[in-house]
């Protein structure tokens, strides 16, 4: 599951109410289908988030949401990622198992869970994971280029990787840019760790 509209465009989120209703549809649905878990990615800002966790906590199953952060360590719409991991935490019963982010690049997760804004024992336990894409670029740049931009998988593997000894990640995997040469690269990264 994922926003109604643009990723890359917070403006266009829509409200926790709208949202959960909007939403809720789905997660009825992937609930009734038999899938084990709910996961909501790609999500700009807080509102769409909320709501979009409401929905899927009225399903009963479990289910992760996961965010697009910048380097600051915050949401698209500007909303400090721990501050949006408390509001969900706090107004939305049962809480998500987890949080992803995803649709970022290794070397900008890197920057936004170790900034002083996210330096903190909540974001490290809530934040289990990275689904990275290929470029360090801007959601603002990706988002307006024509063509595809990705980087070796040898570097994305290693990059990728080293979050998992750095920042204790338990979930990694690959978004925009990466194919089966990627994750390849990170699975056998992952493997020489052990």
């Amino acid at each position: 599951m994922s926003c109604r509209g643009d990723a890359y465009k917070p403006d266009e989120a829509m409200t926790e109410r709208a949202a959960a209703t909007f939403h809720s549809w789905q997660a009825e649905a992937l609930a009734s289908a038999g899938v084990d878990f709910l996961l909501a990615s790609t999500l700009p800002a807080l509102s769409e988030a909320t709501g979009l966790a409401r929905a899927q906590a009225a399903t009963g199953l479990p289910y992760l949401i996961s965010f697009v952060v910048r380097p600051e360590g915050t949401l698209l719409d500007g909303t400090l990622l721990k501050d949006a991991i408390t509001v969900i935490d706090t107004v939305v019963t049962p809480r998500p198992l987890a949080y992803l982010i995803n649709c970022t690049h290794a070397l900008v997760f890197r920057k936004a869970m170790l900034h002083e804004n996210n330096s903190s024992p909540l974001v490290r336990e809530r934040v289990i994971g990275l689904l990275a894409n290929t470029a360090a670029l801007s959601p603002e740049d990706l988002d307006d280029s024509t063509e595809l931009v990705e980087e070796e998988p040898e570097l994305f593997g290693k990059s990728v990787a080293a979050l998992h000894r750095e920042l204790d990640m338990k979930v990694l995997g690959g978004c925009c840019g990466t194919d089966n040469r990627h994750i390849e690269c990170l699975a056998q990264e992952l493997s020489s760790l052990t």
